[in-house]
């Protein structure tokens, strides 16, 4: 397994479609400042964005995401005039399921069809946070393989038909589709347009520091020793530790530390009934206490009132690398 697919594999994400959007002639959506990342997908036709007084253009098979959730206009062109979600709006025909939060917006006119699927996500596991810090706040990704989204849109339109009709499963049917497009943006992302940051983005660009990312991630709770790293890689200890931390910003021990940590901390969130103890062992702690040292030094607090934060709903105060 690549290094890619190794991060993607412990990514979850909570999602929601919040618009299945059908449009002809001009026409153009606020979308306010939110506390989750808002993402659009182009299936057809053409649409525009505009952001803090800028206007990107989109095309098929072009996603944007406001990794922060700012507020920006979407819209056929700039300054076109704004049509809301009102029920009363006749320009519009909406419908509403609460349950799940998803709205088809039709707007019929002449001219050519606009297909966009609109979702809104919550990082709700460790890993998906430290990849976002990553991200500027706006990313716009480019004609990402669009044959597959054109065969996908029938499917969503589908499926969301089915859960506004109630059918058992379909809202989750939905969910793991928009889940899917969103891990399509990410590995886009990370394969052409990850900056030139440190941090094991960056080491995707080295070979062997990537390799050594590869065998952490792929193993965290191995007895890992620098020098058995540097030796998987064909290097010196000295060489390998010096180039890991040059790449990385950070010692080979430390990004280790990070990571055991964070594969911690979504199995606390995903596994509830986990015991503590369990956890620390796989990811390579001997014993809960100095796994709970470890965990509060990072997280801020001790990993049962982490879970439990988080179970509640709490947003847990985390520190990056």
């Amino acid at each position: 397994m690549d290094l890619i697919s190794n991060i993607l594999k412990h990514i979850t994400v909570k999602n929601r479609v919040t618009g299945l959007l059908s449009l002809r002639g001009d026409w153009a959506f606020e979308s306010p400042a939110a506390d989750e990342a808002v993402f659009h997908c182009i299936f057809k036709g053409t649409a525009c964005i505009t952001y803090r007084h800028e206007t990107v253009h989109l095309k098929p098979g072009d996603m944007v995401m406001f990794t922060k959730g700012d507020g920006h206009v979407l819209g056929s062109a700039p300054n076109a005039q704004m049509v809301t979600f009102a029920e009363n709006d006749t320009r519009v025909r909406m419908h509403d399921v609460h349950a799940g939060e998803i709205c088809e917006v039709v707007k019929d006119a002449d001219g050519e069809e606009t297909s966009i699927i609109c979702a809104r996500f919550n990082f709700s596991s460790q890993t998906a946070k430290d990849l976002v810090e990553h991200l500027s706040d706006q990313v716009v990704l480019r004609n990402q393989n669009h044959s597959s989204f054109s065969a996908l849109e029938p499917v969503l339109r589908a499926v969301a038909a089915e859960a506004h009709s109630d059918d058992p499963g379909a809202l989750a049917q939905l969910d793991g589709l928009v889940n899917l497009l969103y891990m399509s943006f990410m590995r886009g992302w990370l394969k052409e347009y990850a900056p030139d940051k440190s941090g094991w983005i960056a080491g995707l660009r080295d070979p062997k520091i990537a390799k050594a990312l590869l065998l952490i991630h792929a193993d965290p709770g191995k007895d890992w020793q620098v020098t058995d790293l540097a030796s998987e890689v064909g290097m010196s200890r000295s060489n390998f530790a010096a180039r890991f931390s040059e790449v990385t910003g950070v010692t080979p021990v430390r990004y280790l530390t990070r990571w055991r940590l964070i594969m911690a901390a979504n199995q606390l969130e995903t596994e509830p009934s986990l015991a503590i103890s369990s956890i620390a062992l796989s990811v390579g702690y001997d014993s809960e206490p100095s796994f709970s040292t470890a965990f509060k030094r990072e997280f801020g607090s001790p990993p049962g009132t982490w879970r439990k934060d988080r179970l509640n709903g709490a947003s847990a105060d985390v520190r990056s690398v």
